[in-house]
């Protein structure tokens, strides 16, 4: 018997006949939202039957147990998950892989239970035109953030449970994978925000000689050569038209400064 959790699902594949009756009777006499046919049968969530799903679990574990010797991992919030009983002919089952994931700034960091260079390229080619690297001593691919679409293929690559000629199982921490989707979407909107400002203070940014792609010690930089350049004491021996130009100058880099210094902490 196989356990393989993916993102919104629970499979349990066996090629057990009789395992595969004993939990198609609990399935179909305990839940409602059931689907299936001959060798396979689904069950999806159904708010009013937490506990009898919660007991399906702590029963399913029971058995894996005995089986294996090891308790099925991450099963607090499984009950929430569609279960699906597959049923496989004897040596069908797959070979299992194992992928943890973690998040971090910007990145997904997939852990493989062993280094499949086969699986790596498929993952290289799902995630096309993504930074993607790949540590063999360790078994650790990171996934840099692109866009929405980045999301979108992890979430869908996450909820699959068969990839090329493996059985994934992917072990997700469902409520990190909501705060770092959060956190994507809050910098995603404050780089909007800051877009749409920095337009308007397109001036500014002409002023010192930088674009909204410069970071604020960069402009700083750029801030005090030409603080300097206009500097009214650096202008005493010159003309009056000259000292009037280099003091309009030095007032124009000033306020430039202030006001792109107050957009960049605005922005952080």
């Amino acid at each position: 018997m196989q356990i393989v959790q993916t993102l919104e699902t629970i499979n349990v594949n066996t090629d057990d006949i009789s395992v595969f009756q004993y939990f198609k009777d609990l399935i179909t006499k305990n839940f409602t939202k059931v689907i299936g046919r001959k060798n396979k049968i689904f069950s999806f969530f159904e708010e009013n039957e937490i506990p009898q799903r919660r007991y399906f679990l702590k029963v399913l574990d029971q058995k894996y147990r005995k089986s294996t010797n090891e308790g099925i991992e991450n099963l607090q919030d499984a009950h929430f998950k569609t279960f699906r009983l597959i049923f496989e002919q004897n040596n069908m089952l797959k070979p299992m892989l194992f992928i943890k994931i973690d998040f971090a700034a910007g990145r997904i960091l997939m852990k493989l239970s062993s280094n499949e260079k086969l699986f790596i390229t498929y993952i290289r080619n799902y995630f096309q035109d993504h930074n993607i690297e790949y540590n063999e001593m360790t078994n650790i691919l990171i996934l840099e953030y692109k866009n929405e679409n980045t999301l979108e293929l992890f979430e869908a690559f996450a909820d699959e449970s068969e990839h090329l000629k493996y059985c994934v199982n992917f072990e997700v921490d469902r409520e990190e994978y909501k705060k770092f989707r959060q956190n994507i979407h809050n910098k995603e909107n404050m780089k909007w925000k800051f877009n749409a400002l920095a337009k308007l203070f397109s001036n500014y940014f002409n002023t010192l000689e930088c674009t909204p792609q410069n970071d604020l010690s960069e402009i700083r930089q750029k801030y005090l050569i030409l603080v300097k350049l206009y500097h009214p004491d650096f202008h005493q021996g010159k003309s009056a038209i000259e000292k009037a130009y280099a003091r309009e100058q030095f007032e124009k880099i000033q306020i430039a400064y202030d006001n792109l210094k107050a957009l960049y902490k605005n922005n952080t």
